[in-house]
């Protein structure tokens, strides 16, 4: 994509949020708003289970400096990546993410045609990955997501997800980089 639509759908964004935030009654930013600190977005990279993702992601896609600090953070401190796979022809179906470190396979259940089974392999795993799970952060230029995935357990472990479910849409998406914490 040109540079320039990039700097076009930044300003739009920056424009759409600052006009909500203006027109949005005075207690209901109050009681929306959670204070966020910078180690709340290093903990949900660095894959704490403990940490309130859903709440917080939602604030990382509402908000582009936080939006650029969480990816920055996920560039430097994910465990493994996998960049963009889409080729401006491509329009076959993909059935696994792979990288060095890493494996995602699609596998549609048989019997309930809705539901997928989404199958991790790390093969050297670190000890947090056997103790706190993975997480999986999907990331486009608009949008980021995040899925935690239970501990590994021999090299893998897996999630069924709806096949409807924008998290999966995404990890499914080779327009998405995906960073495992």
């Amino acid at each position: 994509m040109p540079d320039h639509h990039y700097h076009i759908k930044e300003q739009l964004f920056t424009a759409k949020t600052l006009y909500r935030e203006l027109h949005q009654p005075l207690s209901a930013q109050h009681n929306n708003a959670k204070s966020w600190v910078f180690n709340d977005l290093v903990q949900l990279a660095q894959g704490n289970p403990k940490i309130d993702a859903q709440q917080l992601m939602q604030q990382i896609n509402q908000s582009l400096p936080l939006r650029r600090e969480y990816m920055q953070l996920l560039q430097k401190l994910a465990f493994a990546s996998s960049p963009v796979q889409a080729a401006a022809s491509s329009a076959t179906e993909i059935s696994s993410r792979k990288s060095a470190e890493f494996e995602l396979l699609f596998k549609r259940d048989k019997e309930f045609s809705g539901q997928v089974y989404v199958i991790l392999k790390i093969p050297h795993s670190v000890e947090k990955h056997n103790n706190q799970g993975v997480r999986v952060n999907c990331c486009s230029d608009e949008l980021i997501s995040s899925i935690h995935f239970p501990p590994i357990v021999d090299g893998k472990t897996q999630l069924l997800m709806e096949e409807s479910d924008q998290k999966f849409i995404n990890m499914f998406d080779a327009e998405f980089a995906i960073y495992l914490s």
